[in-house]
């Protein structure tokens, strides 16, 4: 484990800015984004659907992630940026069973977010660290 308040802040930072990115790009031009993802949104419900995920819950993400970067010794806020990072990975693992791996783009984001939920977890502030000296 790593404690480091700079390292801790840009990771959490660039996975702010990640999810900001991917929220703009659903907010702005949606069946880009869905078809890169293999969706297609044709009726009212996918669309609703897909802006509720895509910029409503990835808006969220980037406002914990933003709280977490400036409050980077408060622990328990980066640690659920890097848990929620890794409950995306974990989904997918459920479903390779049934429907396949990741492809594509998919396979990507998969790798990405667990290495940054990970990361985000083994860096840690540097309060944690004198928590855990004797």
């Amino acid at each position: 484990m790593l404690y480091d308040d700079s390292w801790r802040q840009l990771l959490l930072a660039l996975c702010g800015l990640s999810f900001l990115a991917f929220a703009a790009w659903a907010a702005v031009h949606p069946h880009s984004l869905a078809g890169l993802l293999g969706y297609t949104l044709k009726t009212a419900n996918s669309h609703s659907e897909f802006h509720a995920i895509y910029v409503g819950v990835f808006l969220a993400q980037t406002s914990l992630c933003v709280l977490a970067a400036l409050r980077v010794q408060d622990a328990a806020l980066g640690n659920l940026v890097g848990l929620f990072l890794l409950a995306q990975p974990l989904g997918r693992l459920l479903a390779w069973p049934r429907f396949g791996a990741p492809q594509g783009a998919m396979r990507m984001l998969f790798a990405a977010e667990a290495l940054g939920g990970l990361l985000v977890l083994l860096v840690q502030p540097t309060s944690s660290a004198a928590l855990g000296s004797p």
